[in-house]
């Protein structure tokens, strides 16, 4: 499949959560912030690029509030909001180097401001893409900054991913033009010259959100944007009720249910019901809802923090913002990157160093099972075993292993996930999820942490797209793991391949650990490639894969991306030394029938000159 540049992958699929960079050099052109590719981009992955309907409420927010050379970030929360301004406070101290704005800021110029939107007129309220009145009002809590330390909130949205969702910005949106309308016809019009500037504002910012919106595949002119988005609304409505199973948003609160019980469904361990030394089973209240995988991440350290201070310990090279998070929020965290023999003697020494000596002990460890994008699975009896003894707590990431073909239970205390890859699959909605283990001592501890710090703020369309997309999560990572498991085959095979980084071949003593009995748990979906030919020939590959092709992974379709140039662009040499190269090629499976799937690798393979 061939997406433009710049389009939503899938294509024509509202709220996607990716976005296509067809070549090599399209990725380098966004990290580079090359104009050709940002004016292309229709979407983007939500945390790293702030979707179009909450540019375009922000910019609503902006027309109320702000003061000249102020902007605007948009959160679901007051404690959001705080945590914002806090780390922006701290953040400007620390980055001073990178902008003499930074040393500048004073206490005054960052503040929060409440903002309730509500329909003025209910029984003329505009509907939602569901075709439900939007009468219930929606507070955000905007907080306003000088345009100078946008980097800095935007890095706080980023590494947190608490920032609200597209699907609620677009019900604000809806809602502010329904009001605009009602002013218009309600009022003379002498009177809408004072009142109807910032309503004029909201239809101006809303239609420049939809003038990026993919409409049958194309980009429309801002001219004719606001009627098909209308039309598109309504054409949605119907294939959903008709045809995608959705229930009504006035049960998001029965849906979030479904997702947690679904969840710890997932968790069950069967086979150990018999074993006297399991304690307790995973049950749907264990199971915290968050609005990402990396809100999941960042709540499970505040309640650490919440419980004790300390630093954490990141093992293994984890996603981007993992690392961010311990190390930004808090006390800091030390990183041993490689995940090696020699990473487990200094996890030692680190842990003896703080029980001993005047730092306060180690608070957490964090790892992936396996990670991304190296594929690493730490060995969880080993830091299990250094947990217990240093009283500190293990956090496993599940996200690429996925809950049908990993238990770490035996080893986490914590176990998040990213609910916005495979569980979902669809690349439509993001989602995350933390479970409290029961089964281990600091259980009760976290249980009351986590309710200090919680909030509910997964937005009810958002919720509803999970619980329809994950009805078959169950059936459909069986297919998923065999279709994987054939490319990375075909890939190993291949002469012009230097490294096939898969569970089945990295650390496999450590992943058979995890990994469940069941027959048709395997090795997951997300593989990445080095080839001998080094860059040349990864870009050469890539850009002959005729599949989709951009961020995200876990997606229902194959999704390849150029990992490190994406990650990590702006620090290349530092990631290379824990062996995450600069040419390194990630390949999410989907679905495909897997010849066709084949094929399109054996094509790509092709392309690479022989040596």
């Amino acid at each position: 499949m061939d997406v433009p540049l710049g389009e939503c992958v899938p294509p024509s699929t509202p709220f996607a959560v990716s976005v296509s960079l067809p070549t090599w050099d399209d990725n380098v052109g966004y990290e580079k912030g090359e104009q050709r590719v940002l004016d292309a981009m229709v979407s983007g992955y939500p945390r790293f690029f702030i979707a179009k309907p909450i540019q375009a409420l922000a910019e609503h927010v902006k027309d109320r509030f702000a003061l000249p050379k102020e902007t605007a970030m948009l959160f679901p929360s007051l404690a959001c909001a705080e945590r914002c301004t806090g780390f922006i406070f701290d953040q400007a101290k620390k980055q001073q180097k990178d902008s003499a704005a930074y040393g500048l800021l004073a206490r005054g110029q960052v503040r929060v401001v409440q903002y309730v939107v509500e329909p003025i007129n209910r029984k003329a309220a505009a509907v939602d893409a569901m075709k439900n009145k939007l009468d219930s009002p929606v507070t955000l809590y905007c907080v306003m900054f000088p345009e100078a330390v946008f980097p800095l909130a935007k890095q706080y949205w980023q590494h947190t991913g608490n920032g609200i969702s597209a699907r609620l910005a677009s019900y604000c949106l809806h809602i502010a033009q329904a009001n605009e309308k009602y002013e218009r016809e309600a009022q003379p019009r002498c009177s809408l010259k004072a009142a109807g500037a910032a309503a004029r504002n909201v239809a101006a910012a809303a239609a420049a959100a939809a003038a990026a919106v993919a409409v049958n595949g194309k980009r429309h002119a801002q001219s004719d944007c606001a009627p098909a988005q209308e039309s598109t609304t309504e054409a949605d409505a119907y294939l959903e009720e008709r045809f995608g199973r959705n229930f009504d948003p006035i049960y998001a609160g029965e849906m979030k249910q479904a997702l947690r019980r679904r969840i710890a469904d997932a968790l069950a361990r069967p086979e150990k019901k018999l074993d006297t030394q399991v304690t307790a089973e995973v049950k749907p209240d264990d199971v915290y809802l968050l609005a990402t995988g990396m809100s999941a991440i960042f709540y499970a350290h505040q309640a650490l923090l919440g419980m004790r201070q300390g630093k954490s310990v990141c093992f293994g090279f984890p996603y981007t913002d993992t690392l961010k998070i311990l190390e930004k929020f808090g006390p800091g965290a030390y990183f041993l990157g490689c995940g090696e023999e020699e990473d487990y003697a200094e996890l030692e020494r680190i842990l003896e160093r703080h029980a001993q000596g005047d730092e306060e002990p180690i608070l957490s460890i964090f790892t992936e099972c396996p990670s991304n994008p190296l594929l690493k699975t730490a060995d969880m009896p080993r830091l299990r075993a250094l947990a217990d003894k240093y009283g500190t707590a293990v956090v496993v990431d599940e996200t690429i292993g996925s809950f049908p073909n990993v238990d770490v239970l035996d080893w986490a205390d914590v176990v998040v996930s990213s609910l916005t890859k495979v569980f979902s699959g669809d690349s439509n909605v993001m989602g995350g999820s933390l479970v409290l283990n029961p089964a281990l001592p600091l259980y009760q501890r976290l249980r009351a942490s986590v309710g200090e710090v919680f909030e509910d703020l997964m937005w009810s369309e958002d919720a509803v797209f999970l619980e329809r997309n994950s009805r078959d999560f169950m059936k459909r990572v069986p297919r998923i793991n065999d279709n994987a498991l054939a490319v990375a085959e075909l890939l190993q095979a291949s002469a012009k391949v230097s490294c096939v980084r898969y569970p089945k071949f990295v650390t496999p003593e450590n992943y058979a650990r995890i990994m469940r009995p069941a027959s048709d748990a395997g090795y997951g979906g997300l593989l990445s490639v080095e080839f001998v030919g080094g860059e040349s020939a990864s870009r050469t590959f890539y850009d002959h894969l005729r599949c989709c092709k951009g961020p995200s992974l876990g997606t229902n379709f194959t999704l390849v991306s150029p990992y490190t140039i994406l990650a990590h662009f702006a620090e290349l040499d530092w990631a290379a030394q824990f062996g995450v190269h600069s040419d390194l090629v990630r390949i999410s499976v989907g679905l495909e029938p897997r010849e066709e799937l084949l094929a399109l690798f054996r094509t790509a393979l092709d392309a690479i000159p022989d040596h």
